[in-house]
């Protein structure tokens, strides 16, 4: 709050899908735009809709088809619900942190073609499942962006549709230069908008070959990393020590 009144822009950016986020973003104090979807949706302050990039629907129904192969949990997404063939506990985990509408759509793969749209399709599955599922997708489909936003969601975008092209789409909008751009970030669908970023941040519990990819390493999340790198490189400040 204290940087966005000091005319600064700080935009989350998240896998979660637009509605989901609207739910959280109100009680923050943002009106800054807000990257949803892993890139593939941007939305303005008020949350309308200014930038989409979603998966063309003849590719969602060969990775629903991937999924089912696979014996793994899938999941598509089209306004304030996720649809998903048969309920397991992937259902009541990604509805605790979602606030989505779960709705059980029996034969899923079977929904025409032309109704499928999604902003992104996620497997869920235990950590070492979604590593070989995530292996075999990229071979699979060369033509996704394909990465873990959590250990255990594999999370598939239309490559056009990451957070790096959101993050430049916003520069844009907002007539900023890149290097006056930051993004920090933890996980593998951050690396493209780090990569982009003028500075890319690396929380202290980021993957590995996060920080690789980083100019500078933040303390971790339990440290409050984020609120480090606002006051150290936003605001102009010596960051308080957690």
């Amino acid at each position: 709050k204290e940087a966005e009144a000091a005319g600064l822009h700080c935009v989350l950016a998240t896998g979660r899908v637009a509605a989901n986020v609207k739910e959280i973003y109100g009680p923050l104090g943002l009106k800054s735009p807000c990257i949803c979807s892993g890139g593939a949706q941007v939305v303005d302050g008020n949350f309308n809709m200014i930038h989409t990039c979603y998966i063309p629907n003849e590719i969602v129904k060969e990775v629903l088809n991937f999924a089912k192969e696979k014996d793994v949990h899938v999941q598509i997404f089209q306004d304030e619900n996720f649809y998903f063939e048969k309920y397991s506990k992937w259902v009541d985990i990604y509805n605790e942190i979602s606030g989505l509408n779960p709705v059980e759509t029996p034969n899923l793969h079977e929904i025409p073609v032309e109704e499928l749209n999604t902003p992104k399709v996620l497997i869920l599955a235990e950590p070492e499942r979604v590593l070989e599922v995530q292996a075999e997708a990229i071979e699979r489909f060369p033509m996704l962006n394909i990465g873990r936003s959590r250990p255990t969601f594999l999370e598939m975008n239309n490559p056009e549709g990451n957070k790096g092209n959101a993050l430049k789409a916003l520069e844009k909008m907002l007539g900023l230069k890149r290097e006056e751009l930051i993004a920090i970030g933890d996980n593998q669908i951050d690396e493209s908008m780090i990569i982009y970023a003028g500075l890319g941040v690396a929380i202290g519990n980021a993957l590995d070959e996060i920080k690789e990819v980083s100019d500078y390493i933040a303390p971790d999340n339990d440290h409050e990393g984020v609120a480090h790198v606002i006051e150290k490189f936003m605001l102009g400040r010596e960051p308080k020590v957690f």
